[in-house]
């Protein structure tokens, strides 16, 4: 018969002692157990462990590619800004991670995806010394890496993402993307460049030590460069490849518009320009001009769809924009630089163009994207100071004044949701803009349809492709890092938390599948990071 493994517990003192004991161990126990920091999980899976920054994705969702070990330029020994860092440039297509090199910068142009997606390119092994590098090109769907040029400035990628152009020791050297066929070089002392709408052309301007000049090359075989232009400064394709606008500089420190076509000869369209502007379908051209050494703030001019002289619309203009259908143009009229802000006004781009002022005091606007409303913030200068939002229609074809709507008090931001059916603002501000309430209103109907959406938001953006669901940001106050969030575009539900401790510049991979991609600072848990952006229950921290 087995021994029993009951064992009968002591009386007494000795019992009472043993119970204290137990008791003890408990607490000791259960103190430990208190003590254990819980690491913070978010729904994000990763996608590379490790410090990382400059996360960029391509424009198809198909892959994420990010800089890998990143440090500051200056603490590298480079003569650099202090937001400037460099690092190893790397991708993946939801795979391995592929390296493309080492010594990239954060500087504009030195690592991004083709418009296709199908590639990315990177300057890698950056000298600032001699402002050039070597190009590596990776093929999103191999997984692989080439490198393509070794003294490389400045390259870019055609529109539909079939050709990459790059300036290699000054030469401009153009090729397939994918590297199925060498580069054959199109232009000599080249500093810059931009492909036509159609990829079958290019604009590229010669070195200041070469002239300046810019030149035209039909990607034919066997076409020479055709100089269309002198000293330019700035150059642009028409968004339908008609036309070419560009400055050129003058005798007098400024610079003169310029107008062309491919195979036509530049002519004179303005002087005094700083900043000049095609229509989305490259009907029209807009440009502020007639600035001098006397002049701070240059007049608006269109150069119409058929003009051959370009039309005074306003005077005293700091900003201007079309509308996305090209049927209206917008500019702040006599800017005033003591009440920072301007008359809004309008015109049709065709007819007449009669004007129609909106509201005084305005330091910025937005066109809807039908280009039926305008939504402005003006600035309150009695009484209490304030910038409040306000909503305009500009749908009259007949040419009498809209209606306008104050929307909202103390407004810092706004935009129009994809359809037109809401505008956002963020309103309710604290902690110098960082926490701020994210409202909605209807466009049709803005002076009672007000929705919250969001409390103590630091940025908003859509997340998915229609824009029902929203990307909500939170400042932390502990750290310079953001939390991350997803919210119905309508409000029906609350925030729902992704992550913590993320950098700033997450980016939204809208496929089929949308997903967002950030990398998250927390120590523990650094690396490269992909999270679903569905919604479903749940609730951030506002």
């Amino acid at each position: 018969m087995p021994t029993s493994s009951i064992r009968i517990a002591p009386s007494g003192r000795g019992a009472g002692a043993l119970l204290a004991m137990a008791f003890l161990a408990a607490l000791i126990l259960a103190g430990c157990k208190s003590s254990r920091k819980v690491v913070y999980q978010g729904e994000g899976k990763v996608v590379a462990a490790g410090p990382a920054r400059e996360v960029i994705v391509a424009p198809n969702g198909s892959a994420v590619g990010w800089l890998a070990a990143p440090d500051l330029a200056r603490d590298k020994g480079f003569n650099a800004s202090d937001h400037l860092y460099i690092g190893t440039a790397t991708f993946s297509a939801m795979g391995a991670p592929v390296t493309l090199g080492r010594g990239v910068t954060t500087l504009p142009g030195a690592f991004f995806f083709s418009p296709s997606g199908a590639q990315v390119g990177a300057i890698t092994e950056w000298s600032f010394k001699r402002q050039t590098g070597a190009l590596v090109i990776g093929d999103v769907d191999r997984s692989s890496a080439r490198q393509v040029g070794k003294q490389v400035s400045f390259f870019g990628f055609s529109p539909d993402g079939g050709l990459l152009g790059f300036v290699d020791e000054n030469s401009l050297m153009v090729g397939p993307a994918d590297g199925s066929a060498p580069p054959s070089k199109v232009a000599e002392e080249i500093a810059t460049f931009e492909f036509a709408p159609d990829g079958e052309s290019l604009i590229a301007r010669r070195r200041a030590l070469g002239g300046g000049q810019l030149v035209y090359v039909a990607l034919s075989e066997g076409a020479e460069p055709r100089v269309i232009g002198e000293r330019v400064a700035d150059y642009r394709w028409a968004p339908d490849g008609s036309g070419i606008a560009f400055t050129s500089r003058n005798d007098r420190s400024t610079t003169d518009l310029f107008v062309t076509t491919p195979d036509g000869k530049a002519r004179q369209v303005g002087q005094g320009v700083p900043t000049f502007r095609f229509s989305g379908d490259g009907k029209h051209l807009a440009f502020i001009g007639d600035i001098s050494h006397t002049k701070q703030f240059g007049d608006l001019f269109l150069l119409a769809q058929g003009s051959e002289k370009a039309a005074k619309l306003g005077e005293g203009v700091t900003e201007m924009g079309f509308d996305p259908t090209g049927a209206r143009i917008g500019w702040l009229n006599r800017y005033s630089a003591q009440s920072r802000g301007g008359t809004l006004t309008w015109a049709f781009t065709s007819g007449k163009h009669e004007p129609h002022e909106v509201g005084p005091n305005v330091p910025s606007f937005i066109w809807s994207h039908d280009g039926r409303h305008l939504a402005y913030v003006q600035r309150q200068l009695e009484e209490i100071f304030s910038i409040d939002l306000f909503l305009a229609s500009a749908d009259d074809e007949a040419g009498g004044e809209g209606a306008v709507t104050k929307v909202a008090q103390g407004v810092f931001g706004y935009s129009f949701s994809g359809d037109d059916r809401r505008l956002f603002m963020r309103t309710e501000c604290t902690r110098n803009g960082r926490a701020c309430t994210l409202r909605a209103v209807d466009v049709e109907k803005p002076a009672d349809s007000a929705t919250t959406i969001a409390r103590a938001i630091h940025t908003y953006e859509p997340a998915n492709e229609d824009e029902s669901i929203l990307l909500v940001t939170y400042a932390r106050t502990d750290a310079d890092a953001l939390d991350l969030a997803v919210v119905p575009a309508d409000g029906s539900q609350k925030p729902r938390m992704l992550d913590q401790r993320v950098l700033a510049g997450t980016r939204v991979l809208r496929d089929k599948d949308p997903k967002i991609a950030y990398a998250v600072l927390e120590p523990g848990r650094l690396g490269v990071y992909l999270a679903d952006v569905s919604t479903g229950g749940g609730e951030a921290t506002e």
